[in-house]
């Protein structure tokens, strides 16, 4: 089992601390090159965390990057709550499956982030091993001892001149080797060469056995979009939303040093904004009739010219009552901590055009609630271009996200009961 650091979210981390040694610091250095510079900034020895948060495997090195809203000290307990928290996000948000391990079963094991990440994707391949993996139908070529399919006689001359017990034939095969399939191999490649627990290694070692015949592929961003879902496939999506963070997130060290990096990490912003939405499409589907129904990343056009577009798209619509009759409000979330506890120009300004391009006279920025904050009601300004009915709003909420020292299943009740209150 390797080390293992745990940091907050906009902290850094020194050579030296912790077992975080210079090999490490270079081998991150290069993978933050590779990927835009945009996980974290990097300073004289020393890694400046930005907004991600998840989890980095370097050589035998684990760190876990933990959200944080409040100003407590980072001290075990505070850093035990905030790595349940991002566990449970990354549930709800749909990114793991934590359901699929028992709750003894991770407390017997290591509290690694990376653990679970890994564990939640070997139970979906078993899964799909235990109810059998798909077959599809292929074309290949090949010098066969039978005659099936259609001879290529071009090939057929030029290598079975003198043997003419062999044909070269262009045929059809039914078996698993598909994308699909080769996608799952190259994770678990990837899982038994970057783990350091000795019993995922072995589960992994022993599902891949069962991929014999399964040929290798390089896997990039453009196999994963090219893959043809039908009703036979669909089940696979779990895994392979898994697989995709871990081979597009995988850099192997060519030097040889055995640095390899695997980084699953997700922009916290937008890890708290499917987090709030999970929450509120729970708390939808409670209602009967429904009173709020909810949808995201709703589109707008906003400014165009000749041969160029852009639209706007707030986080969550948020539409109560029915939609000739009701109230439209639009919801932007957002992690972080208002400054004396007033909105920034640009997020007023967002809402402003929000308001204006849905046509909806409610707005509302909802931040995670740290204090004694209290929600706010604020008015735009009429403006000279409005028509004088058009008096449109835009509130604050800060959500409190625990309760005790568990994360809140709940605060989507708290969103429709100030948004039917407000709107009342």
């Amino acid at each position: 089992m390797g080390n293992r650091i745990q940091v907050f979210e906009h902290t850094s981390l020194s050579v030296k601390e912790g077992g975080f040694k210079d090999s490490h610091f270079r081998a991150l250095v290069s993978y933050n090159e590779r990927h835009g510079n945009r996980f974290f900034a990097v300073g004289l020895n020393r890694i400046h965390f930005r907004s991600y948060v998840g989890v980095i495997q370097v050589g035998n090195l684990t760190i876990e990057v933990l959200p944080k809203a409040d100003k407590d000290p980072g001290v075990a307990k505070a850093k035990d709550k905030w790595q349940k928290a991002l566990i449970d996000m990354l549930r709800q948000a749909g990114f793991i499956r934590v359901e699929s391990m028992s709750d003894a079963h991770l407390r017997l094991r290591s509290a690694s982030l990376l653990d679970i990440f890994f564990e939640s994707f070997l139970a979906e391949v078993d899964e799909l091993v235990h109810h059998g993996l798909v077959r599809k139908y292929r074309q290949t070529c090949g010098n066969l001892y039978a005659l099936k399919g259609r001879i290529l006689f071009q090939e057929q001359i030029a290598r079975n001149l003198v043997h003419k017990e062999r044909f070269f034939t262009a045929h059809v095969l039914y078996d698993r080797d598909n994308p699909f399939n080769q996608i799952l191999r190259a994770a678990l490649e990837v899982l038994i060469r970057v783990s350091p627990n000795a019993h995922l290694v072995g589960c992994a070692s022993g599902l891949n056995h069962l991929s014999e015949g399964i040929r290798d592929i390089a896997v990039t961003d453009g196999t994963f979009e090219k893959l043809p879902f039908t009703r036979n496939t669909e089940r696979y999506r779990r895994a392979l939303q898994l697989a995709r963070l871990i081979l597009l997130n995988y850099c192997p060290d060519v030097c040889g040093g055995k640095e390899n990096v695997l980084a699953i990490l997700f922009d916290m912003n937008t890890l708290f904004e499917r987090f709030v939405y999970a929450q509120l499409k729970r708390e939808e589907a409670k209602q009967a009739p429904p009173k709020v129904a909810f949808s995201a990343q709703v589109r707008r056009p906003f400014w165009t010219a000749e041969g160029m577009q852009k639209s706007i798209r707030p986080d969550i619509i948020a539409q109560i009552g029915a939609a000739a009759a009701g109230e439209m409000v639009v919801m932007d979330t957002k992690w972080k901590i208002p400054s004396d506890g007033k909105p920034g120009d640009g997020d007023l300004q967002q809402m402003h055009a929000y308001n204006v391009q849905f046509g909806a006279q409610h707005s509302l920025l909802i931040y995670p609630k740290i204090g004694s904050e209290g929600d706010v009601d604020g008015h735009f300004s009429q403006g000279e271009a409005l028509s004088p009915s058009f008096d449109h709003h835009c509130g604050m909420m800060f959500l409190e996200l625990f309760d005790g020292e568990r994360l809140r299943r709940d605060l989507g009740k708290d969103v429709v009961g100030k948004l039917i209150g407000d709107i009342a």
